[in-house]
């Protein structure tokens, strides 16, 4: 069971109704009763929190007790990467979001044509994992980008990390200077890696080569586990 539901607009204080989708998952799949409370966000870092008061046939009554809003505190993990077929890269975004990671960029690399996007589902397993999570902000998924686009992009973070085997670890790497920064990008390659010209066109934009372990790991093992290792050395554990 999710412990929070999004909605685009966050009801005031007081008596409200939800419709569609959501009160139809509430009313028929959960089968809600009057007095449950359910947690409303906006995504944006507002949290309602509500108790059912009447279950109808495709509607659902609330009574909105309280409404905050909450400033993102969380350091920030950009991660882009060579986007796995199917569910893998469901999987990728699921648990990318339970992670942490704040924003997801699928990128076009020379091993990875333009083939399977899938944005609209993208979204939704995001949105499905950070209520799960209970995440006030949701992560925000973007359209796919070249890799040579990507690394032109104006307002990278400055803390920018390469995935790649046989480069001086991660966790070595991320020194006092490094861990203190809140803001941090990180390539993940597609199978078989980066070229030899993706990586040295990655390290003229300024990104350093960092090994994630002793083994080869598949796309969406090596995101989580260097996206992971970034937010525990920023403080996002």
């Amino acid at each position: 069971m999710a412990h929070r539901y999004f909605v685009d607009h966050l009801p005031e204080p007081g008596p409200t109704t939800l419709d569609g989708e959501l009160a139809h998952h509430l009313g028929r799949v959960l089968r809600s009763r009057p007095g449950e409370e359910v947690v409303l966000g906006d995504g944006r870092g507002g949290t309602a929190r509500a108790t059912i008061a009447a279950v109808g046939r495709d509607r659902v009554e609330l009574q909105v007790a309280e409404v905050h809003h909450e400033a993102p505190t969380a350091p920030t993990v950009l991660l882009a990467f060579a986007p796995p077929r199917q569910q893998r890269g469901e999987w990728l975004f699921e648990h990318g979001t339970e992670v942490g990671v704040a924003v997801f960029q699928p990128l076009w690399t020379q091993r990875t044509r333009p083939q399977g996007e899938r944005p609209e589902r993208w979204a939704k397993v995001v949105r499905a994992a950070a209520g799960q999570c209970d995440r006030a902000w949701l992560p925000a998924v973007k359209p796919a980008l070249e890799f040579a686009a990507f690394l032109q992009q104006p307002g990278l973070p400055a803390a920018r990390w390469l995935a790649t085997a046989n480069a001086p670890p991660l966790r070595d790497q991320l020194g006092a200077s490094t861990a203190s920064s809140t803001q941090a990008v990180l390539l993940v390659g597609p199978e078989g890696g980066f070229t030899a010209d993706e990586q040295a066109a990655a390290a003229a934009a300024g990104f350093r080569p960092c090994g994630l372990g002793p083994h080869i790991l598949r796309t969406e093992t090596a995101a989580l586990v260097g996206a992971a290792m970034l937010l525990a050395a920023a403080g996002g554990d």
